[in-house]
Parts: structure tokens; sequence; C-alpha cells
């Protein structure tokens, strides 16, 4: 799952399902497993709530999308790696400014 810090909460955006080989699924398996824990940090209820092992928002990843959807979530979120010069307090939605 996808998430982006508003104000002080996490806020869903979506799920990644491309962009992994099977050394990236591997590496990334072993650190989001010391990462888990037993509750969800939503507010809110979230899609595929029921199926989803929760971790820690710890780690920050890189990940290219074509657009946002009018429910706020990334559409076709590719992941393209985990960046180590951002703290994942720091993730926040960017807004497209004036000219762009």
């Amino acid at each position: 799952m996808l998430a982006v810090r508003e104000g002080r909460e996490w806020r869903f955006i979506g799920h990644v399902g491309a962009g992994f080989s099977h050394y990236t699924l591997k590496e990334l398996h072993g650190k989001l497993i010391k990462l888990k824990m037993t509750k969800s940090p939503f507010p809110k209820k979230v899609r595929g709530e029921a199926v989803t092992t929760w971790v820690k928002p710890t780690l920050v990843a890189e990940v290219k999308f074509t657009e946002w959807t009018n429910s706020g979530e990334m559409r076709h979120p590719v992941y393209l790696g985990l960046r180590a010069d951002k703290h994942a307090e720091e993730v926040v939605r960017e807004r497209e400014t004036a000219g762009h």
C-alpha cells in the first residue's frame, strides 16, 4: 500500500503491483518483515485491508504513475526503488504548480 502524510495522519493513495523483479521482491520482503505491526496506520478503513499485512510506515519508495484519480489515488503506479534520502514523515502529495 502507498501512503502520504496529510497533517499528522497517513492517507492511503493506492497499491503498487508493477516494477518488481524477483530479486527486488526478496529484498523488500526482508526489510518489510522486520517492520510488521498488528494494526493499520490509517485513520480510516482502506481497500484490501482484510488481506493486508501491516508494516510500520518508515520506508520511502519512489513510484511513477500516470495521474491522480478523482478519489486521490495513483493511477498505474510502478515501483522504481527505495529512497534513503527522505524520511517517511516528509512524504506528502506533491501539488501541481502554475505553468506545469
